[in-house]
């Protein structure tokens, strides 16, 4: 079987990579060039395309791209060199340069299936690639679906409509469209035979849209929070599970009909002081720190053992303070944790032992990579494989219940989670996957105003051959994992499923291009995925995207991502509630941008100038300026839906806040998120982009406990005139 899978033609979107394929070969590959080239250009391009740029076409390796400001950018040629040595190709290789052809280009059309074939469920047709002699061949097929059911025909691809051809060393292979009709989503087995052959491949059948708010209300609201910032009298100095099932009360019976959390996935617990959720060590497993130990029917037999005079003041320490102190929780929960483990370990019922043993089976290989990776890095952990596979059928036990209590106090979507775009190259999601991870490019973003040099974000890059490895099982595993227990799924950084901004530090500081990745393929089987956990996919796509994934992202029923701040007319002003888009969760504000009260009194800005992300005094003055400019704008939105409050506004109160919330209920889009630190009015971010060490970042708990925030008259009536405006 080739080790490159060819999405089906014809393609709804396609890479926009410099290059061609082959001139012999024709498969309506004539939309693939750059959006800032022209066609003349591009065909021009076919006749003396060296193998070194078939090589770049071939690996997604992009020439150009368009800037934060609209203009064509030109990737330097060493840059793009060094990206396919990324890969693992020698581009001063001639020899190797044209074995990377043969391989990619060729190799596929020698063999009539690909390891995984994705096709339309609802008329499924399979390319076949066939040599000449194959064509009056009599062909066999069996096609066993997921659930038993089987069909079977015979068929010559002589006899079947011709989708396109290759010609090498002189022969003209043919690609043929086997129909199959109307099939169940799903994962089946394609089986082809002749007379002395027989190839069999996995065939994903994909619905044409995501999971929808079909049958619900289009017009759904709920709160935004970073579960370990929830404060309560109970929980270990760290919000946790026990404090999320108390947020999913209270707001369920404001009317909320969702909790929007940060991504959960298991941290670096080696390194402590790697704060950030969206850094992770494995995106398919959870963070044990969110276990509420006191949910477990252990936790009686082991209060008193653990919870002496010195533990106890710890506990209380932990509470009150400001920040989240990970190392001091972390000792103190993982005692915690191993007595509860040595108690169910004496006296568990057999069935909480027959949840935990169908745990670790359905887990595989996946978790024993990661208990092995937790074992050798996890100083808390050492020696004890059991302790983590406990720990993990705990947390995905505690998640479930809190989604399960969700909807059954009549939320419409419950929880949703936040997938991470990478993970950390330590981590065991890549050391346990090393042939799919490059270590030595990062994910980051292009130059624009805020980083001028660009971005890197530490996370080693996904190879964009190897994914296709396994019928797509590391992708599809990844997605599994984060549909659990909830909802929706927000899909951080979005674009990646099309492309993603290689940074290449070794090359020079601002070094970096796009790497396009097999997006069609990709989106099938989130839509898949979606549709088989019925969970809603949030793609973000804030900033810089190309028009044409947006297009995609609709087409497959993927909502977008709109943050009140960015929503605005090309003159600055804020978009009417009835100008908003409708394809899109709106966020009021969220973890990368400052928050209501810190806008309105800019102290985010005098914040990043007394961080150095401010060049100078002038720079500072000219943004106030602007800001000055932009609260005039949001007073004049409030003016004309009638909700500007009495008085000069100078100062953020509880009435400016619920008057923007209100004017936001209004929109088109079909979720709402209220922050949760905005019904607070606090000031201090839980995040600044752009600094490491400099702020305390994702540590910054919520001001008060969840149940004060909810006994306060003023954040009670703001969530009601939501809920009132959402109704219309």
């Amino acid at each position: 079987m080739p080790a490159v899978y060819r999405d089906p033609p014809p393609l709804r979107m396609r890479p926009c990579v410099a290059g061609w394929r082959s001139g012999c070969c024709k498969m309506g590959l004539a939309s693939c060039r750059p959006a800032c080239c022209s066609v003349g250009r591009a065909r021009s391009a076919v006749s003396r395309m060296d193998e070194l740029e078939k090589l770049f076409y071939l690996t997604g390796i992009s020439a150009e791209y368009l800037d934060y400001h609209g203009s064509c950018r030109q990737v330097p040629p060493a840059w793009r060199r060094r990206a396919l040595q990324v890969m693992g190709f020698d581009p001063e290789d001639p020899a190797a340069l044209q074995a990377g052809i043969e391989d990619l280009d060729v190799a596929p059309w020698r063999h009539w299936l690909g390891e995984c074939e994705i096709v339309d469920a609802a008329r499924a047709q399979v390319p076949l690639r066939c040599h000449p002699e194959d064509l009056q061949r009599e062909f066999r097929w069996r096609l066993t679906c997921e659930t038993g059911e089987c069909f079977q025909g015979v068929f010559r691809p002589a006899e079947l409509a011709e989708v396109g051809d290759y010609v090498a060393e002189g022969v003209r292979y043919s690609a043929r469209a086997l129909p199959l009709g109307e099939l169940p989503a799903g994962y089946h087995r394609l089986r082809l035979s002749t007379e002395n052959a027989r190839v069999e491949a996995t065939l994903a059948a994909a619905p044409e849209h995501c999971a929808s708010l079909a049958g619900i209300s289009p017009r759904l609201w709920g709160l935004g929070c970073q579960l370990y910032s929830l404060r309560s009298e109970h929980n270990w100095g760290i919000g946790d599970f026990g404090d999320l099932s108390e947020l999913v009360t209270l707001a369920a019976r404001a009317g909320a009909d969702f909790v929007l959390l940060n991504p959960l996935h298991a941290p670096c617990a080696g390194d402590e002081a790697m704060a950030s959720p969206y850094s992770p060590s494995d995106r398919r497993f959870l963070n044990p720190l969110a276990i509420d130990p006191a949910r477990e029917p252990e936790w009686p037999e082991v209060a008193g053992q653990v919870l002496g005079e010195p533990e106890l003041a710890e506990l209380q320490a932990l509470r009150g303070e400001a920040l989240v102190d990970y190392p001091r929780v972390a000792a103190l929960k993982y005692r915690v944790f191993l007595a509860l483990y040595q108690a169910f370990s004496r006296s568990a019922s057999a069935e909480r032992r027959q949840s935990l043993a169908a745990f670790v089976a359905r887990g595989g290989a996946e978790l024993e990579a990661f208990v092995a990776h937790e074992c050798r890095h996890n100083p808390r952990v050492k020696g004890q494989p059991e302790l983590v596979r406990y720990l993990q059928w705990l947390a995905e036990a505690q998640l479930s219940a809190c989604q399960a209590e969700a909807r059954r106090l009549g939320m419409r979507l419950g929880l949703v989670r936040d997938l991470a775009v990478g993970a950390v190259a330590d981590g065991a999601e890549v050391e346990s996957q090393p042939q799919l991870y490059l270590s030595a490019a990062s994910i980051g973003a292009p130059p624009d105003p805020l980083a001028p040099q660009g971005q890197s974000w530490g996370l080693p890059v996904l190879h964009p051959l190897r994914v296709r490895a396994g019928g797509y099982g590391a992708f599809i595993t990844l997605l599994r994992q984060n549909m659990r227990s909830c909802g929706a799924l927000r899909v951080d950084h979005a674009m990646a499923l099309l492309r993603t901004w290689w940074s290449l530090p070794e090359e020079a500081p601002d070094a970096g291009l796009y790497v396009y990745y097999p997006s069609e393929a990709l989106m099938a089987l989130l839509r898949l995925e979606s549709r088989r956990a019925d969970c809603l996919v949030i793609g973000e796509d804030l900033g810089v995207v190309p028009a044409a994934f947006r297009a995609s992202m609709r087409r497959d029923g993927l909502l977008g991502n709109a943050l009140l701040y960015f929503e605005r007319r090309d003159d600055g002003a804020f978009l009417a509630p009835g100008e908003q888009r409708d394809d899109a969760m709106l966020m009021v504000s969220n973890h990368d941008v400052p928050t209501l009260a810190d806008w309105w009194s800019a102290g985010d800005l005098a914040r990043r100038r007394r961080l150095g992300l401010m060049a100078d005094g002038s720079e500072l003055e000219e943004a106030l300026g602007e800001r000055a400019r932009d609260r005039q704008r949001l007073l004049d939105w409030l003016a004309a839906e009638g909700l500007r409050p009495a008085g000069d506004c100078d100062s953020f109160d509880m009435a400016l806040c619920t008057a923007i919330h209100r004017a936001c209920a209004r929109g088109r889009a079909p979720l709402l998120m209220v922050q949760l630190e905005d019904l607070q009015l606090l000031t201090e971010p839980v995040n600044i982009p752009g600094t490491c060490r400099e702020y305390p970042n994702w540590r910054r708990k919520q001001a008060e406990t969840t149940a004060r925030i909810f006994a306060t008259p003023a954040v009670r009536e703001l969530l009601a005139a939501v809920a009132r405006e959402r109704a219309k």
